[in-house]
């Protein structure tokens, strides 16, 4: 009967992990994995962790986590929130757009394969529990829930990454290719093509569309928001509809991506506080492990957390969390630090000098500094609230008041108590496109280095790339496909149309 490798240490946490290049911990066949609700869930958290190790990585290059972890700074590339240094040869292809062997090899095969590792995980959950799970029917159905959840966000941010003008409306162009079953060894007679665009956006809103019924309501305590529930899931939809639908103004798209954020904002034991101390204190704080070698846990969390990573849960195996905003390949330009006004704290305190001897004239940001206990986090209130603002206005083909201030709440809270602005009104826009821009701005400021913004440039049709570097042609805003895969399969599989 065919192994399957699992993570047995993974029932009560998602801090440790497999080695894919090691023996693993324990090999046991499938029918006694997903037999079990204790060892099925720990296949589960290790969909979850692989899913960690695709958008977010690992701060240490421990158990062969080398070269993960691309995906959310690809949210940030080709726009002028960083800028590249001449000796981080990998970001600077990305930030031209103009990739060799190496990127190739690197890290788009890194980022694509990763992904459908993680994908296969959730596949082999999906059907093994069908097939051979024996404990209680509702705890079955909500296990398969959230490995749909995963296969989902995985394969949405592949879509973003590698799929033809995904993004802009080019439904027939190339998408990624659909998995359902787990990866079985290569056999160069069963080599599946990419899906087009439209398949790929219906496959991951089926998914996450059954998921929703079997995903519990309840909230979470703060500290263990790091598995999906139905908020999560109606957070990624929210995302997902504004993505796709903005380009075209596909008002089908945008009504549903306004719907899911009002259910979100409005569900109660999230939050969203007002106090600018917040980032500090909550949302961003400094808790770098200590000299004697001791990996603290925050007291704090903020209420407005919906789904993260929670990366100070430490153990020797897996040490979760970003660090990648080091200023040895890349640093805050000064262009991104005087989009903030003056009073902003995002600009004095997520923004500031890091190491005083590497590059000490240079910008980081406190977003994932450097120290190795950094939260990472995958969705938060301060996004639904700009979203459902932006929709709204979108979807009315007006500026409303209660759209206003839902920018006005996140924008406030940036200031001070005694250096707030003055709150925004609805005649201080001219018209919808004035308020639009307004929007996008808050969104570049709030959620800068959190992966959003380079999506955020392609579904509302401003030019990628920097005034340094110059804007990438419109047919390169999607990455190419990995060599690799294409010479795999022999072909089958196709780049990219702009490249």
């Amino acid at each position: 009967m065919k192994k399957t490798i699992i993570c047995a240490c993974l029932a009560a946490t998602l801090s440790t992990s497999c080695n894919l290049d090691y023996a693993p911990e324990n090999t046991l066949v499938d029918e006694k994995v997903y037999n079990n609700q204790k060892t099925a869930e720990a296949a589960l958290l290790g969909a979850y962790v692989r899913m960690n190790v695709f958008y977010a990585g690992a701060p240490q290059d421990q158990n062969n986590y080398s070269n993960a972890g691309y995906t959310i700074q690809m949210g940030d590339m080709t726009t002028e929130n960083v800028a590249v240094r001449s000796t981080a040869t990998g970001y600077l292809a990305v930030q031209k757009s103009e990739y060799t062997s190496s990127e190739h090899d690197g890290l788009l095969a890194s980022m694509w394969q990763w992904g459908y590792n993680c994908i296969d995980y959730a596949n082999n959950i999906i059907n093994k529990i069908e097939e051979f799970g024996t404990f209680d029917e509702k705890m079955k159905r909500q296990y398969i829930a959230e490995a749909k959840f995963i296969r989902a966000y995985v394969n949405f941010y592949l879509l973003c990454l590698y799929g033809d003008q995904a993004m802009m409306g080019n439904d027939n162009g190339d998408g990624i290719v659909i998995r359902t079953e787990a990866y079985n060894g290569y056999n160069p007679d069963d080599v599946v093509t990419r899906s087009t665009n439209a398949e790929c956006w219906s496959h991951i809103l089926k998914d996450l569309e059954e998921a929703l019924p079997d995903l519990p309501d309840e909230v979470p305590a703060i500290a263990v928001r790091v598995r999906a529930n139905k908020t999560v899931v109606k957070t990624l939809l929210s995302r997902i509809h504004l993505y796709r639908g903005t380009y075209t103004n596909n008002q089908t798209d945008l009504k549903a991506a306004m719907d899911y954020a009002k259910e979100v904002i409005a569900t109660n034991g999230y939050g969203f506080a007002t106090s600018s101390s917040e980032y500090s204190t909550a949302l961003f704080p400094c808790n770098e492990y200590s000299q004697s070698g001791s990996y603290p846990d925050p007291t704090t969390r903020s209420n407005e957390l919906i789904f993260f990573q929670a990366s100070r849960i430490y153990t020797d195996n897996y040490p979760n969390g970003q660090y990648w905003y080091r200023k040895s390949s890349y640093y805050v330009p000064e262009t991104m630090e005087q989009k903030y006004d003056e009073d902003d704290v995002r600009r004095t305190y997520l923004i500031w000098t890091g190491s005083t001897t590497d590059y000490p004239k240079d910008k980081t940001t406190m977003k994932y500094s450097g120290g190795y206990y950094d939260d990472v986090l995958y969705m938060r209130m301060a996004e639904m609230k700009l979203t459902y603002a932006e929709t709204l206005a979108r979807t009315s083909n007006s500026v409303t008041a209660e759209a206003v201030q839902h920018l006005n709440d996140v924008h406030q809270r940036a200031f001070p108590a005694d250096k707030k602005p003055a709150l925004y009104k609805a005649s201080d826009f001219a018209n919808v496109d004035a308020f639009l821009k307004e929007v996008l701005r808050e969104r570049n400021r709030e959620l800068a280095y959190e992966g959003h913004y380079r999506w955020d440039l392609m579904r509302t049709k401003n030019l990628l790339g920097d005034t340094v570097l110059g804007a990438i042609k419109e047919a390169r805003w999607n990455m190419p496909v990995p060599e690799y895969e294409i010479r795999l399969s022999n072909g089958t599989i196709k780049q990219n149309s702009g490249y």
